[in-house]
């Protein structure tokens, strides 16, 4: 099987368009990285960072830190646009959304010097996709108290296959699905696989962290060929609280527990980029789903 971890870098501008994550040190994700990488680089494993692209502009940290890009990238790891501004994108106009998706691609591809293939959207938003059965209302009635919903998955889709991105991490849930569950008429099925969607390689998020969660799903999947995608933010990696399934040293316990099957080759760590290019590999030649 596969594991495609990434990493939400949101910045302090993000903490203060955040829901809650305004008392956080501005310096969290700059240190946070820092351990990240250290763990990463002693297992060997190769990840993707999607970043805010105010991050990559010149200045000082931890406000701008375009050094530590290029750092991430420079250790073999992918970066991605995590947005412009960690803005909640659906409420987002359409020329707005634009602006601030370009933005950020031409602001980390010039701190880094390279193509920007992948988008990961701030709060996992939007989740309304009712080409999959997923409705949010929440979204689209603008129950976060953030406007009402003018963007979908499917509206991001095509902005983001207009500007020349290549994937995109989603995170929603069939509405009929939930309901059979909730209603015992059915249990959850298998976690669903990257496929293409109006151009774009879509990645589903199945769990966050490092903890028990993950872990279950490694250990259930390890003898299929599937996909799991995982994420965390480096702003947590260094939060000691309870519980927190984010750290780093979870990670690196996480890692050293499945060493045994790395080397048994039942089990590899992917880049969001590898997907692209594995999944794009399976699917040619068959038509993409609008």
């Amino acid at each position: 099987m596969r594991v495609a971890i990434s990493f939400d870098y949101d910045s302090p501008v993000g903490y203060r368009e955040s829901f809650g994550k305004t008392h956080y040190d501005p310096a969290s994700d700059l240190q946070g990285t820092e351990a990240l990488l250290k763990v990463l680089a002693a297992h060997g494993v190769k990840t993707t960072f999607a970043v805010v692209g105010r991050v990559a502009l010149p200045g000082n940290p931890p406000d701008h830190c375009p050094d530590q890009i290029r750092k991430i990238l420079a250790q073999g790891h992918e970066v991605a646009s995590h947005s412009m501004h960690h803005r909640f994108l659906p409420s987002m106009r359409d020329h707005e959304l634009v602006e601030d998706a370009r933005a950020s691609k031409q602001a980390l591809e010039a701190c880094i010097g390279s193509p920007i293939r992948g988008f990961i959207p701030p709060f996992n938003r939007p989740s309304h996709f009712p080409q999959k059965g997923a409705f949010s209302f929440s979204e689209q009635f603008g129950l976060q108290g953030r406007g009402r919903g003018r963007q979908s998955v499917g509206s991001l889709f095509s902005t983001l296959g207009d500007l020349g991105f290549g994937w995109c991490r989603i995170s929603y849930q069939n509405s009929f699905e939930n309901l059979g569950v909730k209603l015992g008429f059915r249990t959850r099925s298998a976690p669903v696989q990257p496929f293409l969607f109006r151009g774009l390689v879509a990645v589903p998020l199945h769990a966050t962290g490092f903890g028990e969660t993950s872990s279950a799903l490694v250990r259930r999947l390890l003898d299929t060929d599937a996909l799991l995608a995982l994420y965390a933010h480096p702003n947590q990696a260094l939060d000691h609280n309870i519980p927190n399934d984010e750290s780093a040293a979870l990670l690196d316990r996480f890692l050293a527990s499945f060493e045994k099957e790395r080397r048994e080759g039942k089990l590899r760590f992917e880049t969001m980029a590898q997907v692209e290019r594995e999944a794009r590999g399976l699917t040619s030649g068959k038509t993409t789903t609008n």
